[in-house]
C-alpha cells in the first residue's frame, strides 16, 4: 500500500523500520538500516545518515546538497513529501523507492533492472563531482577528472563550524586530508577544488554555528565567495591547504570560485590567493563557477580578467533567473532547468568559452539529466561532470548523442 509520495532523488530502494528525528538527541539514536524520517535534512546529519536504509523528508528538493551526497553514498532518499513526519510512526516497516518517490507500507519487492555497461569514450570529457573523498578511487577509472570537489561535507562531518576548526588549528588540515585522497586517486587527471559554499542555516547546526545570522532565504543570502571574502581567515585556510598540496607535487589541482555575483569578487579572490603565496594561472589553474545571471551576462569581464576554465551551476542559475527557491516545495513546478531564459545564458557562455579556447563544464544535478546534457553537448560544451552513480550512464548518453550529430551531419551533405 502506498503511504506517501515525494520526489525520488536516486535509483536506489530501501526497506527498514522508521526512525523519526524530532530533536537533536534523536539523531544519535539512528541505527544502521533504519529509514530516517525528518522534516528537513541538513549537512551535519550526513555522518549519521550514511548507514541509513533510506531517508524521507518533508521539505527539500532533488538538487539539495544532502540529496546529492546521499546519492553518492547509495542511500535511497525521498524529499518534499510535505507530511512524512505526520503520517509515519516509529517502528513502522516501510519501503522507500528512490526512483519514483513512493513510500510503501511493509516490504515491497521490485524487479531490479541491471544493465551491463561497456565503457564508452565520447569526445566530450566526462568528469565526476566528489563530495565524499573515500569514493574517489572507485570513480577514477571511469572519469576524465573531477569537475568539482565540494569540501562542505568534509567540514560537516566533523560536526564543527569552520571557525571552531580554525580556532582549534584544524581547518587547513581537515581540508588537506580530504582533498589529498582525491588528487592522489586521480593524479595526473585534473581535479577542480571549489571554495567553501554552504548556506547559513546549515552552518548554524554545527558546533559553534551560533555565530551565523538567521536568514529567511539562505540560498539567496550570505553564501559562496562573498561569504568567504567576509570570513577572510577561513578563505585563507582553504587556499593554504591548496598551497601545501601543490608543494607536495599535486599539480593536477585547480581552484574555482562559486556563486560569484560580479567580477570584483573574482579579482579579490585572486589577490587573496597571491597573498597566501600561490599565483593564479601560473602556479595553479583558476576558474569561475557561473551560477548567477549577473556572472553569465558579464562573462566578457571574466574573460578579460583571465580564467583557465568555467563551470556551470544550473540549479542556482535557474533559481536566480526564475525567482524560484530551489528548496521550495510549493513552487517546485516553476523550477525549470530547461527554461528558455536559462538555456540562452548557458548557450552564450559556452559559445564565448569555445571562441576563447576555455574549457567549459556542467556540474551538479543537471549533469546527470540526459535531456539537459544532450542540449549542452549540442551547444558545444567541452565537459560534463556528473555524480559517481551517473558516470557510466552519461558516458553512454553523450557517446550516442555525438554519433547522432555525426550521422545527421553526413546525411545532410
Amino acid at each position: 500500500m502506498k503511504l506517501l509520495k515525494g520526489i525520488g532523488t536516486s535509483s536506489y530502494i530501501g526497506v527498514g523500520k522508521v526512525r523519526k528525528i524530532e530533536n537533536e538527541s534523536d539523531i544519535d539514536k539512528i541505527k544502521s538500516g533504519e529509514i530516517v524520517v525528518v522534516a528537513k535534512a541538513s549537512r551535519d546529519m550526513l555522518l549519521h545518515l550514511q548507514t541509513a536504509g533510506g531517508v524521507i523528508t518533508n521539505y527539500g528538493g532533488i538538487t539539495s546538497h544532502v540529496a546529492i551526497v546521499l546519492r553518492e553514498m547509495k542511500v535511497p532518499c525521498i524529499v518534499g513529501t510535505m507530511n512524512a513526519t505526520e503520517k509515519l510512526e516509529n517502528e513502522m516497516i516501510v519501503t522507500v523507492d528512490g526512483r519514483t518517490g513512493n513510500v510503501y507500507g511493509g516490504f515491497m519487492e521490485f524487479e531490479s533492472e541491471k544493465e551491463l555497461f561497456e565503457l564508452y569514450n565520447p569526445s566530450t570529457k566526462i568528469k565526476v563531482n566528489i563530495n565524499v573523498p573515500e569514493i574517489a578511487e572507485s570513480a577514477e577509472p571511469y572519469s576524465d577528472g573531477v569537475g568539482s570537489i565540494r569540501i562542505e561535507n568534509m567540514i560537516a562531518r566533523t560536526l564543527k563550524h569552520p571557525y571552531r576548526l580554525l580556532e582549534e588549528g584544524e581547518l587547513t588540515s581537515v581540508i588537506m586530508e580530504g582533498i589529498r585522497i582525491i588528487v592522489e586517486a586521480f593524479y595526473p587527471k585534473p581535479v577542480w577544488f571549489r571554495t567553501f559554499d554552504i548556506p547559513t542555516d546549515e552552518l548554524r547546526r554545527l558546533r559553534g554555528g551560533d555565530c551565523e545570522p538567521e536568514e529567511h532565504n539562505p540560498l539567496l543570502g550570505l553564501r559562496g565567495i562573498y561569504k568567504d571574502i567576509k570570513n577572510l581567515e577561513i578563505l585563507k585556510a582553504e587556499f593554504e591547504a591548496v598551497k601545501y598540496l601543490l608543494e607536495e607535487g599535486y599539480y593536477n589541482l585547480g581552484i574555482k570560485i562559486p556563486f560569484v555575483r560580479d567580477i570584483d569578487e573574482y579579482i579579490l579572490s585572486k589577490k587573496i590567493l597571491e597573498e597566501v603565496g600561490v599565483k593564479p594561472h601560473k602556479d595553479i589553474d583558476f576558474g569561475v563557477s557561473v551560477e548567477t545571471p549577473s556572472a553569465a551576462l558579464t562573462f566578457d569581464d571574466f574573460l578579460k580578467e583571465g580564467i583557465d576554465f568555467m563551470t556551470l551551476g544550473m540549479s542556482d542559475l535557474t533559481m536566480c533567473s526564475l525567482a524560484v527557491d530551489r528548496r521550495g516545495v510549493k513552487v517546485a513546478k516553476h523550477f525549470n532547468l530547461m527554461h528558455p531564459a536559462v538555456l540562452k545564458m548557458v548557450e552564450t557562455v559556452i559559445l564565448k568559452c569555445n571562441q576563447n579556447g576555455i574549457e567549459s563544464c556542467i556540474c551538479g544535478h543537471s549533469a546527470g539529466v540526459p535531456e539537459i546534457v544532450k542540449k549542452l553537448v549540442g551547444f558545444g560544451i567541452s565537459c560534463v561532470s556528473t555524480n559517481p552513480d551517473q558516470i557510466l550512464k552519461i558516458r553512454k548518453e553523450v557517446y550516442n548523442f555525438e554519433n547522432d550529430i555525426i550521422m545527421k551531419s553526413l546525411s545532410e551533405k
